[in-house]
């Protein structure tokens, strides 16, 4: 995801907007990830914390993670709160259907999710 300037002020506790704001370039990204050559991937952005958090989120909820073991695996991460991610991983249920549906919406198709699966669990 490219840096821009916003037009939105994402407030302090949620990434829900960055949801709402970005599902083209969020599945782009999703898709580089799930795509790439057999291996890791690195994934990072300029804190590593908030497109990062949000797209490995992404990762984790269609790998089948439930929501505490995404949080918990976002705050590890210094300075992020499990309460951000919770609340943006409410968000994605209640406006979306979750991730996978999320992804769908934003053109990404049923196989390429599978993919991210089997990348991610074996």
């Amino acid at each position: 995801m490219l840096n821009e300037v916003l037009d939105y002020v994402p407030p302090p506790d949620s990434y829900a907007p960055m949801l709402d704001h970005n599902p083209a370039r969020i599945a782009a990204a999703f898709r580089v990830v799930v795509e790439a050559p057999p291996g890791g991937v690195v994934v990072h952005c300029h804190a590593g914390k908030d497109r990062t958090g949000v797209l490995v989120a992404l990762l984790l909820a269609v790998a089948g993670v439930g929501a505490d073991g995404i949080a918990d695996d976002y705050a590890a991460t210094e300075g992020c709160a499990r309460e951000t991610m919770l609340n943006t991983l409410t968000h994605l249920d209640q406006r979306y259907g979750g991730a996978a549906s999320y992804l769908s919406r934003a053109g990404l198709e049923p196989g390429l999710m599978a993919a991210a699966r089997s990348r991610l669990v074996g």
